[in-house]
């Protein structure tokens, strides 16, 4: 074969290379690495020595082919072995020579997976010239000048995404939201749509476009004054409307967000979409039956809508409606519709009635979705109440052979199941085996700080507190664990004083935080302060722990008729709480 025709077998190599993926940015850790150095560069040209040495004399143009072939060899042997600065390099040498802009698109997408902006950047403007029409390019170009802090030129490009989306403003602008919506630098993106919007300022849909981006990126403020902006310029503007609600239930207004949304409704109240916003918003604001009542509404209108069929299930659960949870998550099975959540919640929905069997059956059919690991999880801990430790354990196993990458949380699971069988020997076995593994992690130094509290290892207990302390110290949950641990297992008040405060200036309103504050201060002598924390601990989460530590501090104050209505309210609901039981028998035996 001669290289007459090689601008032909440039594109064939192209082909395939695209049809490949670029194998070398998948698999380029598979490559061995020779024995000897080979850069990119030699490797190709050791391809290319049969075809040199028997090639005639070329022409010009036959000579810019050979050359254009090359580089493309080149990069990919680069990008094959992982060194993809050479691969970028290459590729933007060939888009430079070439007329055929699927080699200045390769280039470019090459070029951004190595995080090599400004190659980039001048590979899409390579590409831009040669198609500068294509919605594509002009997506590359805007993101590309932004990364590299050219906003005079991401406008221009703003320009022609939105001239060759024009053919409704609408399309354009909410285009260029689904272009930037999830660019990492935020700031930078709402610079740009500030100087987008001064070019745009008597277009609605530009406000609005701004405001959703704001909205996004949590500028409730910025995205308040966009969207008012937007219903200035279009007052029956309704998904302005509908983001200027749920803008005002981010920013703590929830009656103006409901009234708000509600004035939609009545104004269009054939309208689904507006009534699910409504019930969703009347969710957030925690008027579960009136959302539940919207909810079913559109239902009505719309049966088959798997969607609301899911809002509704999860509200009656939110509820503690469990009758009625379940049938609707079954009728999602019937539809196929969200089945693996399904499955997910019926097993909640059997764990609180105590059907453990049914609860570990709908759990081990969660095979897909983000509660995959949540699910095998409960499995373990099901099976551990169900005094099958070693069943539970070996299915904590199986899910880290599975997966390696959960290790340390499969870890302390399998510590925590240990720790309330009383197993402690295990227990911590399986923590200095993960602490050996990873000696640095925080959740398992936890975790054995709190078993080494149970055997009397305090020692150990406030070591590994301390350590996580040293790497991070405004961990909350450590400052916590610690003041606790030291005021009720030594006489080391003070100090622990100083720990409960750092982490209640971190959490202020944490029940347990608020709990160890009024359990510090009631061994230091200071039982009406003590009161005060633990009343406002139990009403935020009502506990056994927190319950039978109000009660002792009522009792010690006199008030022994409200603090045995306190332990029996927390029987009712604890029944077989060790806590309760020790407290009713040193104080009410």
């Amino acid at each position: 074969m001669t290289l007459f025709n090689s601008r032909h077998r440039v594109r064939l190599l192209l082909a395939s290379i695209t049809a490949l993926g670029l194998l070398g940015l998948q698999a380029c850790t598979l490559v061995s690495k020779p024995t000897k150095a080979v850069t990119p560069l030699d490797e190709a040209a050791m391809m290319g020595t049969r075809v040199a040495s028997t090639a005639p004399q070329l022409s010009g143009q036959q000579q810019q082919s050979a050359e254009l072939m090359y580089l493309l060899l080149v990069a990919e042997v680069a990008a094959q072995r992982g060194e993809l600065p050479s691969s970028v390099q290459a590729y933007l040498k060939a888009a430079r020579i070439s007329d055929d802009p699927k080699i200045a698109e390769r280039a470019t997408r090459v070029a951004s997976f190595a995080r090599d902006y400004k190659s980039a950047m001048l590979a899409a403007e390579r590409w831009a010239e040669l198609l500068p029409d294509n919605l594509d390019v002009q997506h590359s170009l805007v993101i590309l000048y932004l990364r590299n802090k050219l906003q005079d030129k991401a406008i221009d490009a703003v320009d022609q995404v939105l001239k060759l989306t024009a053919k409704s403003k609408i399309q354009g602008f909410g285009h260029l939201v689904a272009l930037l919506n999830n660019e990492g630098d935020k700031e930078a993106v709402l610079a740009l749509m500030e100087r987008v919007v001064s070019n745009y300022h008597n277009n609605p849909h530009a406000h609005f476009a701004y405001a959703r981006l704001a909205f996004q990126s949590k500028r409730y403020d910025i995205a308040r004054q966009q969207v008012d902006q937007a219903l200035k310029l279009k007052s029956d503007y309704d998904a302005a409307w509908s983001l200027q609600a749920r803008t005002q239930m981010m920013q703590g207004q929830t009656d103006g967000a409901l009234k708000t949304m509600r004035t939609l409704v009545d104004r269009k109240p054939k309208s689904s979409t507006h009534r699910a916003s409504y019930a969703r918003l009347l969710a957030v604001a925690k008027r579960y039956d009136e959302a539940l009542k919207q909810f079913k509404l559109v239902l009505k209108a719309t049966p088959e809508n798997a969607d609301i069929i899911y809002a509704i299930a999860l509200l009656n659960l939110e509820q503690r409606k469990f009758k009625a949870a379940k049938k609707y998550f079954k009728s999602l099975l019937d539809k196929r519709k969200h089945v693996f959540e399904s499955y997910y919640y019926l097993g909640g929905i059997a764990e609180e009635l105590k059907q453990t069997d049914a609860a570990i059956k709908w759990y081990k059919q969660v095979q897909h979705g983000q509660n995959k690991i949540d699910a095998g999880i409960r499995v373990a801990q099901l099976l551990a109440k169900q005094n099958k430790l070693d069943e539970a354990r070996s299915h904590l196993h199986s899910m880290h052979a599975r997966d390696p990458n959960l290790a340390v949380r499969l870890y302390v699971v399998e510590i925590d199941i240990l720790s309330k069988a009383n197993d402690y020997n295990k227990a911590m076995d399986v923590a200095n085996r993960g602490l050996a593994e990873y000696p640095d992690d925080a959740d398992l130094l936890y975790a054995r700080s709190l078993l080494a509290e149970k055997v009397n290892r305090l020692d150990m207990a406030e070591a590994d507190l301390k350590k996580i302390l040293e790497k991070d110290p405004k961990n909350v949950h450590a400052l916590n664990a610690l003041g606790y641990t030291l005021a009720d297992r030594t006489d080391r008040l003070q100090e622990a004083y100083g720990y409960i405060s750092q982490a209640l200036a971190l959490e202020p309103e944490e029940p347990a935080i608020l709990d160890s504050m009024g359990w510090v201060l009631y061994r230091m002598g200071r039982a009406r302060e003590a009161t005060e924390y633990l009343r406002r601990a139990l009403k935020i989460m009502p506990d056994d722990e927190i319950a039978a530590h109000l009660g002792e501090v009522l009792w010690v104050s006199g008030l022994k008729e409200e603090a045995n209505e306190v332990w029996n309210k927390a029987l009712k609901e604890y029944p077989d709480s060790d806590h309760l039981k020790n407290i009713l028998k040193r104080f009410n035996p």
